[in-house]
């Protein structure tokens, strides 16, 4: 009875083939789909601080109104 016990609560082996192949299959596609995902998300930060930079700069460009050439030092 103790014989039985103790293999039948006794852990598998931590590494395995499988998991390993398992492992690697989850990161080859995991990987380009994370890689897309961060150029996609980059990509439109990037637009949408150039979108602000140019409102921004159209505010200012409203708010200073036109430049005289007599106004300039």
């Amino acid at each position: 009875m103790l014989a039985t016990l103790a293999t039948a609560t006794s852990n598998p082996p931590a590494f395995s083939v499988t998991n390993l192949i398992i492992l690697i299959v989850v990161a080859a596609v995991v990987y380009p789909l994370q890689k897309k995902l961060r150029e996609a998300v980059s990509r439109r930060r990037k637009e949408r601080w150039a979108e602000e930079d140019r409102q921004a700069q159209l505010e200012r460009e409203k708010q200073d109104g036109p430049q005289r050439p007599d106004d300039t030092p």
